[in-house]
């Protein structure tokens, strides 16, 4: 329904003398923040686990068409893909695609240590791979697999060009490892030392989409004026 309230131009796409009929993907309209911010015009709810906004415009409002109307009053979900609240498994499985490398945690002081993309071999297990993120103060290096399978515990890697080495336990995805460390008594964010603790990649990614659970939504009443509107000036 978005697209379909943008009227079609006429463009002269290469050059050519041919004109094609478009759509007009330059204009917007923005809900104003005057409206945005009157509490007869919009009413805050809970994301539930799962759902999507076109199940949440068929809750709100009978229909699943107006689900755009969400991005319209939250400018921080500037796409659905990102920001919108996840699932559970939605989350690990957005993480584990967008963390995908290996994470090798270690006690070994890595600063100096080894060289982005060389290659390294697990001393026990032969695979191989390349050095992607050295993270001195979080303790672990991000390796893209190249060969074989590095052992989950007990692996000693070794660079083939810095020739340095490290004990490493492989946590199986960097979504797993350490985004960074709190402190167990303050909660502030801190270097990896006794007394902290690891704050993950999904334990960050989760934050953030917990940010957006609850969100303004135009009430029932006046979704029918404010799709007319938006039709109006659109056209």
């Amino acid at each position: 329904m978005y697209f379909s309230s943008i009227r079609n131009v006429a463009i002269d796409v290469d050059g050519s003398g041919n004109v094609d009929s478009l759509k007009n993907l330059t204009a917007k309209a923005k809900i104003s923040d005057e409206l945005i911010n009157n509490a007869g015009f919009y009413q805050t709810v809970e994301i539930i686990d799962g759902e999507r906004p076109d199940l949440l415009s068929q809750r709100l409002y009978g229909t699943s068409k107006y689900h755009w109307t969400f991005l319209l009053l939250n400018p921080q979900i500037k796409n659905i893909w990102d920001d919108w609240p996840m699932s559970s498994s939605q989350l690990v499985e957005y993480c584990t695609n967008k963390y995908q490398y290996l994470a090798g945690d270690t006690d070994t002081d890595l600063n100096n240590k080894f060289i982005i993309g060389e290659t390294v071999t697990g001393g026990v297990s032969g695979a191989t791979g390349i050095v992607k993120e050295i993270h001195v103060n979080m303790g672990y290096i991000v390796i893209e697999k190249t060969s074989g399978t590095f052992t989950i515990t007990g692996e000693t890697i070794q660079g083939g060009e810095s020739q340095d080495s490290a004990a490493c336990n492989f946590i199986k995805s960097q979504a797993y490892a350490p985004h960074h460390h709190v402190n167990n008594s303050t909660g502030a964010w801190v270097k990896r030392s006794a007394g902290t603790s690891p704050y993950t990649f999904i334990d960050y990614e989760s934050a953030v989409t917990e940010q957006n659970r609850d969100i303004k939504v135009i009430k029932p009443s006046q979704i029918n004026d404010v799709v007319s509107k938006f039709q109006e000036v659109m056209r």
